[in-house]
């Protein structure tokens, strides 16, 4: 009986974290929101861009609210592989659009403070940032190692890791030997590769869902595969909206505040729509039939390139719902 009850209390406190891991992103939006909103009115006018309220009293909120964001998606644990390692890569570039502005606006309300003089900010902030992944990887890198738990990553996973590798790598080289492109591109690329990254999450949790059975503690699959899916559709076309505003069109930068707008809700309304689905279970995993699970809990045998021809042709012998499930 004591054993239930402490694996109960385990549960609950698993459970509690990612009710508060989810309802916090909603949380920073809408302290993102209060504080633009609050500039507007203050200054009695709108910037062109969500991005730039980083020159305006909303600068800390700003930066605050992505800064939590991100921490919160590296936080928390996706239900695979694949998913948990582009929460990881969208976390960290929420660090790089939190802390590389984009350029100064025409239109500054409220006038500059001395946030504006932002050079030197970015020189010591994405510093930081290095000092901290190159600490997170080594105490990670030996913490497992002195342990031995380390584990094994799916295909898929591994494909994710090794592309926040590369962005890594290629942002700390723009930035230490092309400093005047990443100044003037960082924030935009960090954004976009934010957005496609969440994009591609939603479309694994409407995948995931999709192969859900009704259930006491997710009892409407088919409703939320819908909304998921909707959700998916409505981001990737905002994003594709605010690319070609920023890239094509002049002269109508209201249409980029309201669309970075848009993206940003349809972002939180996944978080809020994934804490009211799992309210009742920490992880989608558990939700999954058995038959799924088992290939979503197989890990590649070798790491990077090796082995690879084989798993993919293992991978082919399998129906297609495994096959993916496998993949993640």
């Amino acid at each position: 009986m004591d054993g239930q009850i402490a694996e109960q209390q385990v549960r609950d406190l698993t459970l509690d974290t990612y009710r508060y891991l989810r309802g916090g992103m909603v949380v920073m939006v809408v302290m993102l929101a209060a504080g633009v909103i609050g500039a507007a009115i203050s200054s009695h006018c709108w910037q062109g861009s969500i991005s730039a309220y980083y020159y305006t009293s909303a600068h800390s909120v700003f930066i605050a609210s992505l800064c939590a964001i991100g921490v919160q998606m590296i936080v928390y644990r996706g239900s695979s592989d694949t998913e948990d390692a582009l929460l990881n890569l969208a976390g960290m570039l929420a660090f790089i659009v939190a802390f590389v502005p984009t350029g100064m606006p025409e239109r500054l309300c409220g006038g500059a403070g001395p946030w504006a003089k932002w050079e030197a900010a970015i020189t010591n902030n994405v510093w930081a940032i290095i000092i901290a992944l190159v600490f997170a990887r080594l105490a990670s890198w030996l913490l497992y190692r002195s342990t031995d738990t380390g584990r094994r990553r799916s295909l898929g996973g591994d494909a994710a890791v090794w592309t926040l590798r590369f962005a890594v790598a290629v942002g700390i080289i723009g930035f230490v030997f092309f400093r005047h492109v990443f100044d003037a591109q960082a924030h935009n690329a960090a954004a976009i590769m934010m957005f496609l990254a969440i994009i591609a999450t939603v479309c694994i949790t409407a995948f995931l869902v999709h192969q859900q059975p009704a259930t006491s503690r997710a009892p409407h699959p088919n409703r939320y595969l819908r909304l998921y899916q909707v959700i998916a559709g409505l981001m990737f076309i905002t994003l594709v909206l605010v690319i070609g505003m920023r890239l094509l069109v002049t002269g109508w930068s209201d249409w980029v505040l309201v669309l970075e707008a848009l993206l940003i809700a349809e972002f939180a309304a996944y978080w809020m729509l994934q804490t009211i689905e799992l309210w009742k279970t920490p992880n989608r995993v558990e939700l999954i039939p058995e038959r799924l699970r088992s290939q979503m809990a197989h890990k590649r045998e070798l790491p990077g390139p090796a082995g690879l021809m084989r798993e993919v042709r293992q991978l082919r012998q399998l129906p297609s719902d495994e096959r993916l499930c496998r993949a993640l």
